[in-house]
């Protein structure tokens, strides 16, 4: 994994990813949108905090391997050419300030109204969009490997999720 990190608020870093996508609906206009995340395989690593770092000034936070796939949301960081990739599948996906959570992270926009979908809606809601409760449902979801390094801030981490074996792949 790359030591060359300059932003202290990376917290996750993998040797390549993935591109989720799928089709949602948007909850203010009700037409079809291009969705997007980033997913990460089993050998990413996660910035674990050293929890005498406030007691002890020399201690450290290490990066940890993780044992299971990850979908990131309420990302507030990703490098320029991640960004870029992702603007090519959808232009949708872009940072925004959203009210709600009162601060800037990558989200996803209607393509038909510009409306801000809500992480929390499309990750941590059952059958959101990123949140499938079934093989079926998730079978909606085309991941596409991306052989390339990322590290990214994200507030949230969904580890292990529930059927990421059944969606697809390109």
């Amino acid at each position: 994994m790359s030591d060359l990190t300059l932003r202290d608020d990376i917290n996750i870093r993998s040797d390549g990813y993935f591109i989720a996508r799928t089709v949602g609906t948007c909850g203010c206009c009700r037409a079809p949108t291009r969705l997007l995340a980033v997913a990460l395989p089993v050998e990413h690593e996660t910035l674990a905090m050293d929890a005498d770092a406030e007691r002890d000034e020399g201690a450290r936070d290490t990066w940890e391997g993780a044992r299971c796939t990850a979908i990131l949301f309420y990302v507030e960081y990703l490098p320029a050419a991640v960004q870029s990739r992702l603007n090519e599948c959808s232009p949708g996906y872009r940072l925004a300030h959203s009210a709600a959570t009162q601060g800037w992270y990558w989200a996803n926009h209607c393509e038909r109204c510009d409306t801000l979908l809500d992480d929390h809606d499309l990750f941590c809601e059952p059958d959101g969009a990123f949140l499938p409760t079934s093989p079926a449902s998730a079978a909606a979801i085309q991941l596409t490997w991306i052989d390339e390094p990322i590290e990214a801030a994200a507030g949230g981490y969904a580890c292990d999720p529930e059927f990421f074996a059944s969606m697809g792949t390109t």
